[in-house]
Protein backbone atom coordinates (compact mmCIF):
# COMPACT_ATOMS: atom_id res chain seq x y z
CA UNK A 1 0.00 0.00 0.00
CA UNK A 2 2.60 2.49 0.97
CA UNK A 3 4.95 2.15 -2.60
CA UNK A 4 1.48 2.93 -4.21
CA UNK A 5 2.04 5.72 -6.55
CA UNK A 6 -1.73 6.62 -6.04
CA UNK A 7 -0.77 7.91 -2.82
CA UNK A 8 1.54 11.44 -2.30
CA UNK A 9 4.31 11.61 0.04
CA UNK A 10 2.17 13.68 2.60
CA UNK A 11 -0.44 11.12 2.31
CA UNK A 12 1.59 8.39 3.24
CA UNK A 13 3.13 9.80 6.19
CA UNK A 14 -0.05 10.45 7.28
CA UNK A 15 -1.36 6.61 6.85
CA UNK A 16 1.75 5.10 8.61
CA UNK A 17 1.15 7.15 11.37
CA UNK A 18 -2.58 6.28 11.53
CA UNK A 19 -1.58 2.28 11.34
CA UNK A 20 1.44 2.92 13.75
CA UNK A 21 -1.29 5.16 16.03
CA UNK A 22 -4.19 2.11 15.64
CA UNK A 23 -1.52 -0.48 16.33
CA UNK A 24 -0.73 1.28 19.61
CA UNK A 25 -3.95 2.73 20.38
CA UNK A 26 -5.48 -0.95 20.12
CA UNK A 27 -3.18 -2.15 23.37
CA UNK A 28 -3.97 1.14 25.25
CA UNK A 29 -7.45 0.49 25.00
CA UNK A 30 -7.36 -2.81 26.28
CA UNK A 31 -4.92 -1.95 29.12
CA UNK A 32 -7.51 0.61 29.45
CA UNK A 33 -10.34 -1.69 29.89
CA UNK A 34 -8.40 -3.92 32.89
CA UNK A 35 -7.60 -0.42 34.34
CA UNK A 36 -10.72 0.08 35.75
CA UNK A 37 -11.63 -3.49 37.56
CA UNK A 38 -8.53 -3.27 38.94
CA UNK A 39 -9.28 0.35 40.18
CA UNK A 40 -12.59 -0.52 41.48
CA UNK A 41 -10.98 -3.20 43.43
CA UNK A 42 -7.82 -0.96 44.54
CA UNK A 43 -9.90 1.40 46.72
CA UNK A 44 -12.57 0.14 49.17
CA UNK A 45 -15.32 2.41 47.97
CA UNK A 46 -16.53 4.17 44.84
CA UNK A 47 -16.65 7.34 46.49
CA UNK A 48 -12.79 7.42 47.28
CA UNK A 49 -12.92 6.05 43.26
CA UNK A 50 -14.55 8.91 41.91
CA UNK A 51 -12.30 11.42 43.97
CA UNK A 52 -9.30 9.96 41.77
CA UNK A 53 -10.78 10.02 38.87
CA UNK A 54 -12.13 13.70 39.81
CA UNK A 55 -8.50 14.67 40.46
CA UNK A 56 -6.91 13.08 37.16
CA UNK A 57 -9.55 15.19 35.20
CA UNK A 58 -8.67 18.43 37.47
CA UNK A 59 -5.27 17.66 36.13
CA UNK A 60 -6.17 18.07 32.99
CA UNK A 61 -7.27 21.12 33.02
CA UNK A 62 -4.14 22.52 34.23
CA UNK A 63 -2.01 20.69 31.47
CA UNK A 64 -3.93 23.23 29.41
CA UNK A 65 -2.32 26.28 30.81
CA UNK A 66 1.07 26.16 29.34
CA UNK A 67 0.23 29.35 27.75
CA UNK A 68 -0.06 27.13 24.04
CA UNK A 69 3.54 27.36 24.09
CA UNK A 70 2.99 23.67 22.65
CA UNK A 71 1.21 23.99 20.30
CA UNK A 72 2.80 27.40 19.06
CA UNK A 73 6.43 25.69 18.84
CA UNK A 74 4.45 22.45 16.67
CA UNK A 75 3.49 24.98 13.87
CA UNK A 76 6.95 27.13 14.21
CA UNK A 77 9.13 24.35 13.99
CA UNK A 78 6.84 22.48 11.02
CA UNK A 79 8.31 25.25 8.79
CA UNK A 80 11.85 25.41 9.39
CA UNK A 81 12.13 21.74 9.23
CA UNK A 82 10.73 21.73 5.94
CA UNK A 83 13.21 24.65 4.74
CA UNK A 84 16.06 22.88 6.84
CA UNK A 85 16.67 25.69 8.90
CA UNK A 86 18.67 24.06 12.02
CA UNK A 87 19.29 27.17 13.74
CA UNK A 88 16.03 28.67 13.75
CA UNK A 89 14.74 25.06 14.90
CA UNK A 90 17.16 25.61 17.66
CA UNK A 91 16.01 28.54 18.95
CA UNK A 92 12.43 27.89 19.07
CA UNK A 93 12.68 24.54 20.65
CA UNK A 94 15.77 25.78 23.43
CA UNK A 95 13.68 29.02 24.09
CA UNK A 96 10.22 27.30 24.42
CA UNK A 97 12.03 24.87 27.01
CA UNK A 98 13.77 27.54 29.02
CA UNK A 99 10.74 29.97 28.73
CA UNK A 100 8.26 27.13 30.02
CA UNK A 101 10.56 25.71 33.07
CA UNK A 102 10.34 29.32 34.48
CA UNK A 103 6.17 29.76 34.27
CA UNK A 104 6.63 26.20 35.74
CA UNK A 105 8.63 27.09 38.61
CA UNK A 106 6.73 30.18 39.49
CA UNK A 107 3.28 28.66 38.81
CA UNK A 108 4.66 25.31 40.89
CA UNK A 109 5.37 28.18 44.11
CA UNK A 110 2.33 29.13 43.87
CA UNK A 111 0.07 25.57 43.35
CA UNK A 112 1.80 24.27 46.25
CA UNK A 113 0.77 27.29 48.40
CA UNK A 114 -2.48 26.45 47.71
CA UNK A 115 -2.49 22.97 48.17
CA UNK A 116 -1.55 23.87 51.59
CA UNK A 117 -4.90 25.88 51.92
CA UNK A 118 -7.25 24.45 50.30
CA UNK A 119 -10.08 22.28 52.27
CA UNK A 120 -9.93 19.36 50.22
CA UNK A 121 -12.44 17.69 51.77
CA UNK A 122 -14.82 20.28 51.35
CA UNK A 123 -14.08 21.01 47.65
CA UNK A 124 -14.13 17.36 46.19
CA UNK A 125 -17.56 16.91 48.46
CA UNK A 126 -16.55 14.24 50.79
CA UNK A 127 -16.45 13.40 54.06
CA UNK A 128 -13.41 13.24 56.55
CA UNK A 129 -14.26 9.54 57.53
CA UNK A 130 -14.01 8.47 53.63
CA UNK A 131 -10.42 9.76 53.53
CA UNK A 132 -8.12 11.30 56.07
CA UNK A 133 -7.79 15.28 55.31
CA UNK A 134 -3.80 14.87 55.28
CA UNK A 135 -4.07 12.00 52.96
CA UNK A 136 -6.50 13.45 50.73
CA UNK A 137 -3.76 16.85 50.95
CA UNK A 138 -0.56 14.95 50.22
CA UNK A 139 -1.89 13.20 47.48
CA UNK A 140 -2.91 15.99 45.35
CA UNK A 141 0.06 17.88 45.79
CA UNK A 142 2.38 14.86 44.68
CA UNK A 143 -0.07 14.88 41.34
CA UNK A 144 0.05 18.91 41.30
CA UNK A 145 3.95 18.55 41.48
CA UNK A 146 3.77 15.82 39.05
CA UNK A 147 1.90 18.44 36.36
CA UNK A 148 4.74 21.14 36.93
CA UNK A 149 7.17 18.73 35.64
CA UNK A 150 4.90 17.11 32.49
CA UNK A 151 4.67 20.89 31.72
CA UNK A 152 7.86 21.08 30.59
CA UNK A 153 8.51 17.36 29.55
CA UNK A 154 5.38 17.83 27.34
CA UNK A 155 7.16 19.62 24.83
CA UNK A 156 8.92 16.65 23.41
CA UNK A 157 5.28 15.75 21.89
CA UNK A 158 5.19 18.84 19.93
CA UNK A 159 8.49 18.17 18.15
CA UNK A 160 7.75 14.45 17.55
CA UNK A 161 4.33 16.13 16.59
CA UNK A 162 6.03 18.53 14.11
CA UNK A 163 8.33 15.82 12.56
CA UNK A 164 5.01 13.60 11.71
CA UNK A 165 5.56 11.10 14.37
CA UNK A 166 2.52 11.36 16.29
CA UNK A 167 2.36 7.58 17.35
CA UNK A 168 5.32 8.28 19.62
CA UNK A 169 2.76 10.42 21.98
CA UNK A 170 0.64 7.39 22.10
CA UNK A 171 3.32 4.92 23.02
CA UNK A 172 4.08 7.15 25.93
CA UNK A 173 0.87 7.00 27.36
CA UNK A 174 0.32 3.96 26.66
CA UNK A 175 3.62 3.07 28.77
CA UNK A 176 2.31 5.15 31.36
CA UNK A 177 -0.72 3.37 31.74
CA UNK A 178 1.40 -0.31 31.50
CA UNK A 179 3.34 1.31 34.76
CA UNK A 180 0.24 2.12 36.73
CA UNK A 181 -1.92 -1.07 36.46
CA UNK A 182 1.02 -3.11 36.94
CA UNK A 183 1.12 -1.19 40.49
CA UNK A 184 -2.33 -1.36 41.05
CA UNK A 185 -2.71 -5.25 40.09
CA UNK A 186 0.70 -5.91 42.69
CA UNK A 187 -0.81 -3.63 45.13
CA UNK A 188 -4.35 -5.36 44.98
CA UNK A 189 -2.61 -9.11 45.08
CA UNK A 190 -1.09 -8.14 48.10
CA UNK A 191 -3.45 -6.43 49.84
CA UNK A 192 -1.76 -3.79 50.22
CA UNK A 193 -4.44 -1.07 47.96
CA UNK A 194 -6.21 2.03 48.72
CA UNK A 195 -3.61 4.16 49.49
CA UNK A 196 -4.04 7.12 47.09
CA UNK A 197 -0.64 8.64 48.20
CA UNK A 198 1.07 5.41 47.17
CA UNK A 199 -0.88 5.62 43.90
CA UNK A 200 0.00 9.59 43.64
CA UNK A 201 3.56 8.80 43.60
CA UNK A 202 3.73 5.99 41.19
CA UNK A 203 1.64 8.09 39.13
CA UNK A 204 4.39 10.75 39.21
CA UNK A 205 6.71 8.54 38.16
CA UNK A 206 4.90 6.52 35.20
CA UNK A 207 4.03 10.00 33.60
CA UNK A 208 7.15 11.61 33.65
CA UNK A 209 9.90 8.93 33.24
CA UNK A 210 8.79 7.79 29.72
CA UNK A 211 8.89 11.96 28.72
CA UNK A 212 12.13 12.45 30.36
CA UNK A 213 13.51 9.36 28.30
CA UNK A 214 12.30 10.46 25.16
CA UNK A 215 13.46 13.69 25.32
CA UNK A 216 16.82 11.81 26.11
CA UNK A 217 16.20 9.51 22.72
CA UNK A 218 15.20 12.52 20.27
CA UNK A 219 18.12 14.99 21.34
CA UNK A 220 20.61 12.41 21.01
CA UNK A 221 19.76 10.93 17.40
CA UNK A 222 17.15 12.51 15.12
CA UNK A 223 17.60 15.86 16.80
CA UNK A 224 21.34 15.84 17.83
CA UNK A 225 22.06 19.12 16.31
CA UNK A 226 18.89 20.84 17.98
CA UNK A 227 18.47 19.65 21.27
CA UNK A 228 17.84 23.08 23.64
CA UNK A 229 20.58 24.86 25.01
CA UNK A 230 20.74 28.08 26.85
CA UNK A 231 23.19 29.70 24.32
CA UNK A 232 20.08 29.78 21.82
CA UNK A 233 17.69 30.87 24.14
CA UNK A 234 16.32 33.67 22.60
CA UNK A 235 13.48 36.11 23.90
CA UNK A 236 12.37 37.14 20.44
CA UNK A 237 11.60 33.06 19.88
CA UNK A 238 10.08 32.70 23.22
CA UNK A 239 7.51 35.77 22.64
CA UNK A 240 7.12 34.31 18.76
CA UNK A 241 5.80 31.03 19.70
CA UNK A 242 3.95 32.45 22.49
CA UNK A 243 2.22 34.92 20.22
CA UNK A 244 1.22 32.09 17.95
CA UNK A 245 0.51 30.02 21.17
CA UNK A 246 -1.38 32.10 22.80
CA UNK A 247 -4.39 31.56 20.43
CA UNK A 248 -4.21 27.96 21.09
CA UNK A 249 -4.53 28.79 24.75
CA UNK A 250 -7.39 30.47 24.45
CA UNK A 251 -9.23 27.82 22.50
CA UNK A 252 -7.01 25.64 24.60
CA UNK A 253 -9.12 26.93 27.64
CA UNK A 254 -12.44 26.60 26.03
CA UNK A 255 -11.91 23.43 25.19
CA UNK A 256 -11.02 22.45 28.21
CA UNK A 257 -14.26 24.07 29.90
CA UNK A 258 -16.33 21.86 27.49
CA UNK A 259 -14.96 18.74 27.78
CA UNK A 260 -13.08 18.44 30.86
CA UNK A 261 -15.52 19.85 32.88
CA UNK A 262 -18.12 16.86 32.61
CA UNK A 263 -16.71 14.90 36.21
CA UNK A 264 -16.49 17.72 38.22
CA UNK A 265 -19.62 19.09 37.28
CA UNK A 266 -21.17 15.21 38.74
CA UNK A 267 -18.86 15.50 41.71
CA UNK A 268 -20.18 19.29 42.42
CA UNK A 269 -23.84 18.84 41.45
CA UNK A 270 -24.45 15.40 42.32
CA UNK A 271 -21.48 13.94 44.29
CA UNK A 272 -18.21 11.73 43.14
CA UNK A 273 -20.49 8.12 43.74
CA UNK A 274 -21.77 9.18 40.28
CA UNK A 275 -18.61 9.15 38.82
CA UNK A 276 -18.13 5.57 38.09
CA UNK A 277 -20.90 5.00 36.26
CA UNK A 278 -20.65 7.70 33.95
CA UNK A 279 -16.73 6.96 34.02
CA UNK A 280 -17.84 2.90 32.36
CA UNK A 281 -20.09 4.55 30.14
CA UNK A 282 -17.53 7.16 28.77
CA UNK A 283 -14.40 4.31 28.73
CA UNK A 284 -16.99 2.48 25.89
CA UNK A 285 -18.12 5.43 24.26
CA UNK A 286 -15.11 7.31 23.57
CA UNK A 287 -13.22 4.72 22.00
CA UNK A 288 -14.90 5.96 18.95
CA UNK A 289 -13.74 9.89 19.57
CA UNK A 290 -10.61 8.29 20.57
CA UNK A 291 -9.77 5.82 17.30
CA UNK A 292 -11.03 8.79 15.20
CA UNK A 293 -8.20 11.03 16.62
CA UNK A 294 -5.60 9.12 15.83
CA UNK A 295 -6.93 10.05 12.49
CA UNK A 296 -7.16 13.73 12.96
CA UNK A 297 -4.01 13.80 15.19
CA UNK A 298 -1.24 13.46 12.52
CA UNK A 299 -3.57 15.59 9.98
CA UNK A 300 -2.60 18.78 12.14
CA UNK A 301 1.00 18.84 10.85
CA UNK A 302 1.07 17.45 7.61
CA UNK A 303 -2.08 20.73 7.08
CA UNK A 304 0.46 23.06 8.10
CA UNK A 305 2.72 21.53 5.18
CA UNK A 306 -0.09 21.26 2.87
CA UNK A 307 -0.87 25.14 3.14
CA UNK A 308 2.78 26.26 3.07
CA UNK A 309 2.47 24.61 -0.07
CA UNK A 310 -0.60 25.90 -1.36
CA UNK A 311 -2.13 22.33 -1.87
CA UNK A 312 -6.03 23.33 -0.96
CA UNK A 313 -7.24 20.55 -3.11
CA UNK A 314 -5.27 17.77 -0.93
CA UNK A 315 -6.33 19.69 1.80
CA UNK A 316 -10.18 19.03 0.70
CA UNK A 317 -9.38 15.47 -0.10
CA UNK A 318 -8.30 15.08 3.00
CA UNK A 319 -11.46 16.81 4.66
CA UNK A 320 -13.99 14.84 2.77
CA UNK A 321 -12.42 11.39 3.69
CA UNK A 322 -12.52 12.02 7.21
CA UNK A 323 -16.20 13.52 6.93
CA UNK A 324 -16.98 10.12 5.58
CA UNK A 325 -15.48 8.16 8.06
CA UNK A 326 -17.04 10.06 11.09
CA UNK A 327 -20.49 9.20 9.47
CA UNK A 328 -19.36 5.55 9.26
CA UNK A 329 -18.54 5.75 13.11
CA UNK A 330 -21.74 7.48 13.84
CA UNK A 331 -23.44 4.65 12.11
CA UNK A 332 -21.02 1.92 13.93
CA UNK A 333 -21.98 2.69 17.40
CA UNK A 334 -25.72 2.65 16.89
CA UNK A 335 -25.81 -0.88 15.98
CA UNK A 336 -23.38 -1.80 18.38
CA UNK A 337 -26.02 -0.18 21.33
CA UNK A 338 -28.21 -4.21 21.36
CA UNK A 339 -24.42 -5.90 22.31
CA UNK A 340 -23.27 -3.19 25.22
CA UNK A 341 -24.97 -5.43 28.24
CA UNK A 342 -22.80 -8.22 27.40
CA UNK A 343 -19.70 -6.14 27.11
CA UNK A 344 -20.28 -4.87 30.33
CA UNK A 345 -20.61 -7.94 32.51
CA UNK A 346 -17.96 -9.57 30.03
CA UNK A 347 -15.54 -6.36 31.09
CA UNK A 348 -16.55 -5.55 34.85
CA UNK A 349 -18.55 -9.19 35.62
CA UNK A 350 -19.91 -9.18 38.96
CA UNK A 351 -19.24 -5.12 38.79
CA UNK A 352 -21.54 -4.85 35.76
CA UNK A 353 -23.91 -1.97 35.83
CA UNK A 354 -27.15 -2.20 34.04
CA UNK A 355 -27.14 -0.51 30.57
CA UNK A 356 -29.92 2.19 30.14
CA UNK A 357 -30.69 2.78 26.03
CA UNK A 358 -31.49 6.10 27.40
CA UNK A 359 -27.77 6.86 28.56
CA UNK A 360 -26.04 5.07 25.48
CA UNK A 361 -28.17 7.02 22.85
CA UNK A 362 -27.07 10.72 24.90
CA UNK A 363 -23.33 8.96 24.72
CA UNK A 364 -23.59 7.88 21.38
CA UNK A 365 -24.79 11.58 20.03
CA UNK A 366 -22.60 13.07 22.20
CA UNK A 367 -19.38 11.06 20.79
CA UNK A 368 -21.01 11.77 17.09
CA UNK A 369 -20.51 15.46 18.16
CA UNK A 370 -16.86 15.02 19.29
CA UNK A 371 -15.33 13.36 16.51
CA UNK A 372 -17.02 16.37 14.14
CA UNK A 373 -15.87 18.73 15.92
CA UNK A 374 -12.43 17.46 15.70
CA UNK A 375 -12.24 17.13 11.98
CA UNK A 376 -12.35 21.07 11.66
CA UNK A 377 -10.14 21.64 14.75
CA UNK A 378 -7.49 19.55 12.89
CA UNK A 379 -7.77 21.24 10.05
CA UNK A 380 -8.18 24.45 11.03
CA UNK A 381 -5.30 24.77 13.66
CA UNK A 382 -3.29 23.16 10.84
CA UNK A 383 -4.44 26.36 8.89
CA UNK A 384 -3.74 28.11 12.11
CA UNK A 385 -7.28 29.54 11.14
CA UNK A 386 -8.20 30.08 14.82
CA UNK A 387 -10.78 33.35 14.63
CA UNK A 388 -14.02 31.80 14.10
CA UNK A 389 -12.63 28.66 16.53
CA UNK A 390 -12.18 31.10 19.32
CA UNK A 391 -15.92 32.52 18.96
CA UNK A 392 -17.79 29.58 18.43
CA UNK A 393 -16.07 27.34 21.52
CA UNK A 394 -16.26 30.55 23.94
CA UNK A 395 -20.59 30.37 23.52
CA UNK A 396 -20.27 26.37 24.12
CA UNK A 397 -17.99 27.28 27.09
CA UNK A 398 -20.64 29.96 28.09
CA UNK A 399 -23.61 27.46 27.71
CA UNK A 400 -22.05 24.15 29.66
CA UNK A 401 -21.93 24.57 32.98
CA UNK A 402 -26.05 26.82 33.11
CA UNK A 403 -27.07 23.92 30.97
CA UNK A 404 -25.67 21.25 33.31
CA UNK A 405 -26.87 22.72 36.17
CA UNK A 406 -30.66 22.78 34.65
CA UNK A 407 -30.35 19.71 33.01
CA UNK A 408 -28.91 17.35 36.05
CA UNK A 409 -31.85 19.02 38.06
CA UNK A 410 -34.83 18.77 35.38
CA UNK A 411 -33.30 14.56 34.75
CA UNK A 412 -32.32 13.73 37.80
CA UNK A 413 -29.18 12.09 36.55
CA UNK A 414 -25.74 13.07 36.05
CA UNK A 415 -26.69 12.12 32.01
CA UNK A 416 -28.01 15.89 31.81
CA UNK A 417 -24.28 16.40 31.87
CA UNK A 418 -23.34 14.45 28.90
CA UNK A 419 -26.64 16.39 27.31
CA UNK A 420 -25.34 19.88 28.67
CA UNK A 421 -21.76 18.79 27.36
CA UNK A 422 -23.22 18.06 23.26
CA UNK A 423 -25.45 20.80 23.22
CA UNK A 424 -22.50 23.03 24.21
CA UNK A 425 -20.51 21.88 20.94
CA UNK A 426 -23.40 22.21 18.29
CA UNK A 427 -22.32 25.85 17.70
CA UNK A 428 -18.93 25.05 16.87
CA UNK A 429 -19.95 22.13 14.76
CA UNK A 430 -21.97 23.90 13.21
CA UNK A 431 -20.66 27.27 12.27
CA UNK A 432 -17.06 25.53 11.59
CA UNK A 433 -18.36 23.41 9.36
CA UNK A 434 -19.37 26.44 6.70
CA UNK A 435 -17.22 28.44 7.61
CA UNK A 436 -14.32 26.01 6.40
CA UNK A 437 -16.32 24.78 3.40
CA UNK A 438 -16.43 28.52 2.09
CA UNK A 439 -12.71 29.52 2.99
CA UNK A 440 -11.21 25.88 0.77
CA UNK A 441 -13.24 26.95 -1.92
CA UNK A 442 -12.40 30.17 -1.95
CA UNK A 443 -8.59 29.27 -1.37
CA UNK A 444 -8.87 26.94 -4.23
CA UNK A 445 -10.08 29.31 -6.74
CA UNK A 446 -7.39 31.87 -6.01
CA UNK A 447 -4.59 29.27 -6.24
CA UNK A 448 -5.82 28.17 -9.73
CA UNK A 449 -6.27 32.08 -10.83
CA UNK A 450 -2.62 32.90 -9.77
CA UNK A 451 -1.53 29.52 -12.26
CA UNK A 452 -3.81 31.45 -14.55
CA UNK A 453 -2.30 34.51 -14.45
CA UNK A 454 1.42 33.07 -14.65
Amino acid sequence: MFKSKKFSRDTKKVISNIVNGVVIKGIGIAIGFLTIPAYIKYFENNTMLGIWFTVLSILSWILNFDLGIGNGLRNRIVNTIVKNEQDKTRKYISSSYIFLLIISMCISIVILILSLKIPWNKFFNVSHSTINESDLRIAITIVLLSVMLQFVLRIISSVLYALQMSFVPNMLNLITNVILLIFVIISNTTLNNNDIIKLALVYLIAVNLPLFVTTIIVFSTKLKTMRPSIHFFDIKYAIDTLKTGSAFLGLQLEAMIINNTSIFLITWLLGSMYVVEYNIYFKIFSLVSTIFSLITVPIWSAITKAKSEENYLWIKKTMRVLQSIAVFFAIGQLLLLPAMQFLFNIWLKENAINASYKIMILFAIDQTIIIWSGIYASICNGLNELKWQFILMTIGACLIVPLAIVFTHVFEGYYGVVLAHSISLLPYCIGQTIWLERYISREIIVRKERVIAK
